[in-house]
């Protein structure tokens, strides 16, 4: 334990998942730190480890568990530990939609629990958000063609039918997407604590998003002080169109930038590849719904 404390102190992990309103979510915090300070709460701004870095977010703490970088990672949780002693909190609120793997890799929540305790938390609280498995599909593969790599949402739908979850990598990160959370939150509550609370997407963004969280620790001014921010707030990275999403995949493929550049010297080849991974999408997206319907009832 960092230091002898009277003051019992949650720890707070909102994990999304991803696509879930997460940003707007984060912003939203990062952004109401007077709020959150009169409600004993803390929901550290930036992340100090390893390098600073303007984050409203703190998925790093999940990606040193993975890279099995304990001594950051307890350096991590021990500064925010005492940042909300500090502050004469009681709470400690973090958020990161890569937290999202240890739904999978139980053993790395087992651990970060276990080390989060050690350096001085009395109890540590999971929040994860589901939403429709088609829609959450849709979603992710939107949003990794932004990460310099090639995916193809007919595997995707397969894995995800077969395993409840599919993987994929980056350079930074290997990523797990839940989408039978039924399953791995049980396998969660039975194998790691039962601490975990599952909220539906449409709940967690109704009126505006975390209201479900916000609502179980801040009072109703400040409640309504947060919607007012959220509106100003609006709604970040939403999906991008079919076509955007297919350039960056098509470009990705030929390991070139996506930009007009590329599109304007090699607009032919482009155009054709694109349409091809449409009209594919296109053809097997009726038979992935149904499938979906069935898998996810």
């Amino acid at each position: 334990m960092l230091f002898f404390s009277r003051i019992l102190i949650k720890l707070i992990i909102h994990i999304g998942t991803h696509k879930t309103a997460s940003t707007s979510f984060q912003k939203l915090c990062a952004q109401n730190e007077k709020i959150f300070s009169d409600s004993k709460i803390l929901y550290p701004k930036y992340f100090e480890f390893p390098n600073p870095k303007d984050y409203h977010q703190h998925s790093s703490a999940a990606r040193m568990s993975q890279k099995r970088d304990l001594k950051s990672l307890k350096n991590f949780l021990e500064s925010i530990f005492s940042k909300t002693l500090k502050n004469n909190c009681n709470i400690t609120l973090i958020s990161g939609e890569d937290f999202e793997n240890f739904l999978v890799d139980v053993h790395l929540a087992n651990e970060f629990e276990s080390i989060a305790k050690s350096v001085g938390y009395h109890n540590v609280e999971w929040i994860i958000v589901k939403r429709n498995p088609l829609d959450y599909l849709l979603s992710v593969y939107s949003e990794k063609a932004g990460y310099r790599i090639v995916l193809d949402i007919g595997l995707i739908a397969n894995n995800v039918l077969e395993y409840g979850f599919f993987t994929t990598s980056t350079e930074n990160y290997n990523y797990k997407f839940v989408f039978d959370l039924e399953k791995f939150s049980r396998l969660f509550k039975k194998n790691v604590t039962s601490k975990l609370t599952v909220i539906n997407f449409e709940d967690f963004i109704e009126d505006f998003p975390g209201k479900p969280i916000f609502s179980n620790l801040v009072n109703d001014d400040h409640l309504n002080k947060l919607r007012e921010n959220s509106n100003i707030i609006g709604i970040k990275r939403k999906r991008s169109s079919k076509e955007k999403t297919e350039f960056r995949y098509v470009a990705n493929f030929l390991g070139m930038t996506p930009n007009r550049e590329f599109h304007e010297q090699n607009k032919k080849l482009v155009e054709l590849l694109m349409a091809h991974r449409l009209n594919r999408n296109e053809s097997i997206l009726k038979d992935i719904e149904i499938k979906f319907k069935e898998r996810f009832k």
